[in-house]
């Protein structure tokens, strides 16, 4: 199964009789695709899996078998491979009792008659030759020449491709050809006809007749005579038992169905069927005195591999336990039992597929280190106990999947120990990095996520290629090893991190086409590419994925049997489908969708393994959320009906999840459409109701999907309606939680919503609500809730609140409130920290206020603030341009005859401050502020000098490219008609997309990134971004 099964078993592994373990042809599939996101990483194709056809051989003798198909993952089903050839027969052999050369890919000759020989093959075995090579042509739904029509429309880039001609060729000389049932195809490369199970052993003809094409589906072949239904078979050939390590005691010839008349279970057991076994044999074991376990009662080895396959904690604590006992019984002297280095790898397999993190990792790595020192130092007692290069490996493979920060240098030092012994050399061990070492301590880095993780990853390999061009033809570099260093950079996101990936694939594409076949390009390497710009959120990263995936299926239908592990499947396309929703650039979802209609074309076509899931729907839907375009919305929720309708009908891969729904609801929340807070309520009663009805955990609601509704409802511009109904719903969070569902419990983020909806309300009561509400969260934090502690985001909301209402009163709670927060931070509770929007908020307050002094009050708190900063250099409480527009707000429309004189020069004050920064700019709303200044506090008589600035802060705002035309309407009211057209050098009709486009070029860029979704709303805290993460 490879690296957590991302590849699997090439055809079969030639075995010979000097291993019987090896006996038992395997049938793998050349390569297994990932399965869509969030399949486990384990579950990525099954080990050694596939339904490549019978090649020429039979019997336990074997050539190299065929090339398999994709590998069977999860509810998709395998398709057929065209097939391989066998080896020749044995010379002289007979049709009813030869064998297979124990070499495949002979030279093919034709059957005929001989001496017969004794052979172990207990079937009879018929002679069947191939025929000619077919032509190529147009495909043919009979042997000879009616036509197949495949429809295969795609959407966007992908084109369909004309198959091969299947035509009959004819016989090999002296055989008829009606021995064997021949297979159609639609088009692809001639391969031998498939063997029949019971009717014997298939001999290489001079060219396999037309084999089965994986790009046509099985319901579209033509009937022939009897041959095994690929959708009924067995993934694999029934295989007879053989143990996986070696036998503790003596080998016996017969199958043992059961050990002290308790039955061995099945291959197809139950994993509960299997463990009460196991728990039966510990019981035995138990009950037998140390020196007295005899391996014919208690098979050893069988009893410790089914523990260790049961891949947690407790089986890698009963093979060490099983382990142990071996070390007592060998001490007691007993001659049937000694421990073996076999036994130990198993254990430290045990603890590497255990996920037991760190602990286990160093548990199998102690188990090593106690190997070795037994052999060293037990003169001779322990020659069975001589460490190999396997369970090295396997030590650095538990700290590769323990997913720890330090896994990677562990798994560097434990390479570091093996080329140390390597290089001592002698005879004493046999010890040598491999190829499997090094793609291991490479797969380490690749988990770890790291930034610097891709570039040392990408160093051992070049180290590889050295040594390799150095003559160590054990470590080179193949297609894993380059997948899993592209997979390093994929999950690095570091910057640059999808170039490299993609430079390696062009890489890896040169060297196969000079001949390199180790390294070819598959399905895996693709996917690892495009995940690596899926994931770098790059500009243009999603166009980038979506070419890869465009050339990878053209090179497909170029070459399908040439190219056939590049059949595009689900997972890359899930992958491109994600980059699109992730990119936020415009246009973005509908091309998200097109994709998840090219799959459903695709799969209509003959792709079984290109099905759209529930992974990706959701992602589309994700992608409308995203996209802010109006309608948005309703397309998520119309495809949110069509996977529920779809699933209802039968189809199991798009039954709706959590993360669906919550997209939905995500979409509605922020659309802004009308009564899009009430539709995406109506999705989460939807949940609630199939999780009562059904029982179905995976829709079963969480507090993001409550806390995502709240926010629509707060966002829904209904005013006090709209928090009456948020109030509403935590109160049925509340019961729900208390009646034992804790998943939506509310929390800080609940309640910070629902003081939102009432500072968003506009009621006069909104403000005093939301305090009582903040008041009622403290008391439930000191009374010992710790979830729905108030925050700084809580305080800030309360402080918008207040600032809203536009009276005295308000304004100085405000400041109030300031204070408590800055008085927490003091004591030490940084929950509470204010930051710039919450002094921000208080100053906007003032300026709304109309108190008499108001602008005093502002620039008072923004001075403090200036000195706070200025003293910590801490970048929360930084004045921005909101800031300083909020101070010069408070001064453009004081109220007061006393205030104007000081309101004006604080307002210019605080304008070249901002001018004369140089990380902070004047944005448009700065220049519209100013110019009322001009107009509110610049005496109408005093032409000259609201002349000058007038003009000064026009020029300043071309300069910066901020013109509008709300600038030119503040500039009108400043200027008479003559002076503004002295200043502009247009009439007071003229609109700012008329002028001179550099004056307007910062607003044009922003609009630009607004639509696009690349611009921040900086008005907003970081904490009030929380709710995009939903």
């Amino acid at each position: 199964g490879g690296y957590e099964g991302q590849h699997q078993g090439h055809g079969g592994q030639q075995g010979g009789a000097a291993d019987p373990a090896k006996q038992q042809q395997q049938q793998g599939g050349q390569q297994g695709a990932y399965p869509p996101y969030p399949v486990p990483p384990q579950e990525f194709g099954q080990q050694g899996q596939g339904n490549g056809q019978y090649g020429a051989y039979g019997g336990q003798q074997q050539g190299n078998g065929n090339r398999g198909a994709l590998g069977s993952l999860k509810n998709y089903p395998s398709v057929l491979s065209s097939a391989g050839s066998g080896g020749a027969p044995a010379p002289g052999g007979s049709n009813n009792n030869s064998v297979a050369s124990a070499n495949g890919d002979s030279k093919p000759v034709p059957g005929g008659g001989g001496k017969e020989l004794n052979t172990t093959v207990n079937t009879t075995l018929t002679s069947s030759n191939h025929s000619k090579p077919s032509s190529l042509g147009e495909v043919s739904p009979t042997p000879s020449d009616a036509n197949i029509a495949v429809a295969a429309p795609v959407a966007s880039t992908f084109s369909t491709v004309k198959s091969a001609e299947a035509t009959d060729g004819a016989p090999a000389q002296g055989v008829s050809p009606n021995q064997a049932p021949p297979a159609y195809a639609a088009g692809g490369q001639a391969g031998p006809a498939p063997f029949v199970p019971g009717q014997g052993q298939q001999q290489q003809g001079q060219q396999g007749g037309v084999g089965f094409s994986a790009s046509l589906p099985s319901s579209t072949l033509p009937p022939a005579a009897p041959i095994m239904d690929v959708h009924e078979a067995p993934i694999l050939p029934q295989r007879l038992a053989q143990p996986e390590y070696e036998s503790d005691g003596p080998r016996h010839s017969t199958h043992r169905s059961s050990y002290n008349g308790v039955p061995y279970p099945g291959a197809h057991e139950s994993m509960a069927k299997r463990r009460e076994w196991l728990m039966s044999m510990n019981s035995m074991l138990e009950n037998t005195p140390i020196g007295q376990v005899d391996p014919n009662q208690l098979p050893l080895s069988t009893i410790m591999n089914g523990w260790a396959k049961q891949k947690s904690s407790e089986g890698a604590r009963m093979v060490e336990m099983w382990l142990d006992r071996v070390h007592s019984e060998y001490n007691a002297e007993n001659p049937q039992v000694h421990p073996t280095a076999r036994m130990y790898t198993m254990a430290v397999d045990a603890w590497a597929k255990s996920n037991g993190g760190a602990p286990a990792a160093r548990r199998a790595e102690a188990l090593l280190e106690r190997m070795d020192r037994l052999y060293r130092e037990g003169g001779g007692r322990h020659e069975a106990l001589k460490p190999t290069t396997g369970i090295f490996n396997a030590v650095i493979n538990a700290w590769a999947r323990s997913r720890e920060k330090i896994a990677p240098a562990r798994a560097e030092q434990i390479l570091a120990w093996m080329e140390k012994l390597r290089d001592a050399g002698g005879d004493d061990l046999d010890i040598s990095p491999d190829k499997y070492t090094f793609n291991t301590v490479i797969h380490a880095y690749a988990k770890s996520g790291a930034k610097e993780s891709a570039a040392k990853a990408h160093r051992i390999l070049d180290n590889m290629n050295q040594m390799y061009r150095e003559g160590n033809s054990s470590v080179k570099p193949d297609t894993i090893t380059y997948n899993v260093v592209i997979n390093a950079y994929a999950k690095s996101c570091g910057k640059g991190a999808a170039q490299e990936a993609e430079n390696l694939l062009q890489r890896m594409h040169m060297m196969y086409d000079q001949g390199d076949l180790s390294v070819k390009p598959n399905v895996v390497t693709y996917g690892a590419v495009i995940d690596a710009f899926a994931k770098s959120m790059e500009r243009n990263a999603a166009a980038r994925a979506d070419a890869l995936l465009a050339n990878m299926v053209a090179l497909h239908q170029s070459d399908p049997v040439r190219h056939a592990d590049l059949r595009p499947n689900t997972y890359v396309f899930n992958t491109v489908i994600n980059a699109w929703a992730k990119s936020k650039e415009r246009g973005a979802a509908a091309k998200a969708e097109e994709m998840l209609v090219a799959m459903d074309r695709l799969h209509a076509s003959g792709f079984p393994g290109l099905k759209p899931d529930a992974f990706t729907y959701t992602a589309v839907i994700d992608a409308y959320a995203k996209s802010g375009f109006r309608g948005a919305a309703s397309r998520a929720d119309l495809l949110l009906d069509q996977m529920e309708n779809k699933y209802a009908n039968g189809d199991q891969d798009l039954k709706p999840n959590t993360f669906t729904y919550n997209a939905v609801i995500n979409a509605l929340a922020k659309s802004g459409e009308t009564g899009a807070a009430a539709r995406a309520e109506r999705v989460l009663h939807n949940m609630v109701n199939r999780l009562r009805t059904s029982g179905m955990q995976d829709v079963k609601p969480t507090t993001i999907n409550f806390n995502t509704v709240l926010d629509a409802w707060a966002k829904s511009g209904e005013g006090e309606q709209a928090a009456e109904r948020a109030e509403a719903i935590l109160e049925w969070m509340d019961r729900l939680s208390k009646s034992g569902n804790i998943d939506v419990k509310p929390d800080t983020i609940t309640f910070n919503a629902v003081i939102d909806a009432w500072a968003r309300s506009g009621s006069k009561r909104g403000p005093m609500r939301a305090e009582q509400i903040l008041d009622h969260m403290d008391a439930l934090y000191r009374a010992g809730n710790q979830d729905v502690k108030p925050d700084t985001y809580t305080y800030n909301t309360l402080i918008n609140a207040l600032a809203k209402c536009g009276d005295g009163v308000s304004a100085g709670r405000a400041e109030e409130i300031l204070k408590i927060m800055e008085a927490k931070y003091a004591e030490g509770d940084r929950s509470y920290k204010p930051n710039t929007r919450s002094h921000t908020s208080v100053i906007d307050a003032w300026a709304k206020s109309g108190e008499l002094g108001a602008c005093r009050m502002a620039e008072g708190i923004f001075n403090r603030l200036r000195h706070l900063y200025d003293t910590n250099q801490d970048p929360d409480i930084k004045p921005n341009v909101y800031t300083a527009n909020a101070v010069m707000n408070a001064c453009a429309f004081s109220k007061h005859e006393e205030d104007r004189e000081e309101a004006l020069a604080m307002s210019f004050r605080t304008f070249m401050w901002l001018d004369e920064q140089p990380d902070v700019h004047a944005d448009a709303y700065t220049f519209t502020i100013m110019l009322s200044v001009c107009s509110n506090l610049i005496p109408r008589d005093d032409h000259a000098i609201r002349f000058e600035n007038a003009a000064m802060l026009f020029s300043k705002c071309c300069e910066y490219g901020y013109l509008n035309d709300h600038v030119l309407w503040k500039l009108k009211l400043a200027l008479s008609e003559q002076e503004y057209f002295q200043v502009v050098g247009a009439g007071p009709e003229t609109k700012s997309s008329d002028m001179d486009p550099s004056w307007s070029r910062t607003v044009v860029m922003k609009r630009s990134q607004d639509r696009h979704g690349w611009g921040r709303n900086r008005h907003r805290d970081r904490r009030e971004n929380h709710y995009d993460r939903y």
